[in-house]
């Protein structure tokens, strides 16, 4: 096996914890959309999403580009 796929490997693409997986409804589009605008406001890096500049939490509420332009998801 290749060396990332063991536990005590050094390199890894997913934590332990994470995984993949495929998003097929726009309910859960909408589910992991939210729940990735609010990891910088969990991890208490910000108050609030628009806060981070790095989230698509601007582009989508406040069709803001100045700092992130990206194609619109649905």
């Amino acid at each position: 096996m290749p060396e990332s796929v063991h536990d005590q490997s050094a390199y890894r693409v997913w934590q332990r914890r994470s995984y993949d997986f495929n998003v097929w409804s726009e309910k859960k589009r909408l589910e992991t959309r939210d729940y990735m605008h609010g990891n910088a406001v969990k991890r208490g890096l910000v108050s609030s999403p628009a806060d981070w500049p790095w989230s698509s939490w601007r582009f989508y509420h406040l069709n803001d580009t100045s700092v992130l332009s990206m194609d619109r998801v649905c």
